[in-house]
């Protein structure tokens, strides 16, 4: 690996349920990071380039190491490996932390906030969930979290403890399929209406965050925007790949246009030629461009638009505030009459 990708040493390693293990970095990595994001690691052992996106589940805010939570995927490549064979002392390589899974600059003005989270969900929201705890007691904070039973629940101490050092705090509803009350043991429409109608929360200062299958988080979505809470104050992580084929609207314009990229502070001049992403274009000029999903679900590619017009063929990650703001993906981007004028973030 050559010195475009930072290098984490692996200094401990948990198993926190079966198939699911929390790798811990040693210090000196160089990162930076905020809570709720993901970190973006590499491998070429296979003479081409893999990338997989791991949530990190620590707290920059609390001081504590690096650390990431990986659930193994029968088929996956780079999750089996780690799981099965990474050992303490390892290296990895990583793009770096990046992801819009995190908190508003303007925390103070909210007074509650929702994490919902379904199995390995739990990672980005744990992150989250400390960091609020930490930084913001004035904040409710209510965890709706679901899973098959106690023995399958990642955290399950972890987070029982943070309800025992938060009582006034925190509430933690612990939701199991397994359970005998049907009513209660999977996340459906009646009982999020429950949680949302014990008390009568602010409509403008109420923030969710939500991370599991997608089915689960299209029903908490639609409902909260059918209950009248803000699309903004609304968050979901997807760390799904998808079909990399999408099939999304084409462009308005079709036309070729060229990018000039900041990245690093070095400035790039390349072309975009339809049906080819903007991102796509930055690989066949042999430009390393930081990218994971590669379908507008995580964020790892997002850049600020500083001039020019950039239509997207899939969005699931930035929010109209965001794109409002000058926040765009090149991953599912494509220049629009005219050439345009890009800084990765």
């Amino acid at each position: 690996m050559n010195n475009e990708y930072a290098q984490l040493i692996i200094e401990n390693i948990l198993e926190e349920i079966k198939g699911f293990k929390t790798f811990i970095f040693k210090e000196g990595h160089g990162l930076t990071y905020q809570a709720g994001q993901f970190i973006t690691l590499v491998d070429k052992s296979r003479n081409r380039e893999i990338r997989r996106s791991y949530s990190i589940t620590s707290s920059p805010d609390l001081g504590e190491p690096l650390s990431i939570a990986v659930k193994r995927i029968d088929n996956g490549f780079f999750s089996r490996k780690l799981i099965d064979r990474a050992r303490i002392g390892d290296i990895l390589y990583t793009t770096g932390a990046a992801g819009f899974f995190r908190l508003p600059e303007e925390m103070k003005s909210y007074t509650s906030i929702f994490f919902f989270a379904a199995g390995s969900g739990i990672a980005p929201i744990l992150s989250l969930l400390k960091t609020v705890l930490h930084l913001y007691p004035e904040t409710s904070v209510f965890l709706i979290y679901s899973n098959q039973s106690i023995e399958t629940t990642a955290f399950y101490r972890e987070l029982k403890n943070l309800v025992y050092k938060h009582p006034d705090q925190l509430h933690i509803d612990f939701l199991y399929s397994s359970e005998s009350d049907l009513r209660r043991a999977r996340l459906n429409r009646e009982l999020l209406l429950e949680f949302l109608t014990i008390n009568r929360y602010d409509r403008q200062k109420t923030l969710f965050y939500t991370c599991g299958p997608e089915s689960y988080m299209r029903m908490i979505i639609f409902l909260l925007v059918e209950e009248g809470f803000p699309k903004d104050n609304i968050k979901k992580e997807d760390f799904n790949p998808g079909n990399k084929k999408l099939k999304g609207h084409m462009p308005p314009d079709k036309n070729n246009y060229q990018v000039r990229l900041d990245l690093k502070g070095m400035n790039y001049l390349f072309p975009v030629h339809y049906p080819d992403s903007i991102l796509q274009a930055a690989k066949k000029v042999k430009l390393n461009l930081p990218y994971s999903c590669e379908t507008g679900k995580c964020g790892s590619c997002a850049a600020i638009c500083i001039s020019g017009n950039i239509w997207l063929s899939y969005n699931e990650v930035l929010t109209e505030k965001e794109l409002g703001e000058g926040l765009t993906l090149t991953c599912t981007g494509h220049p629009q009459h005219g050439d345009v004028e890009l800084k990765i973030l």
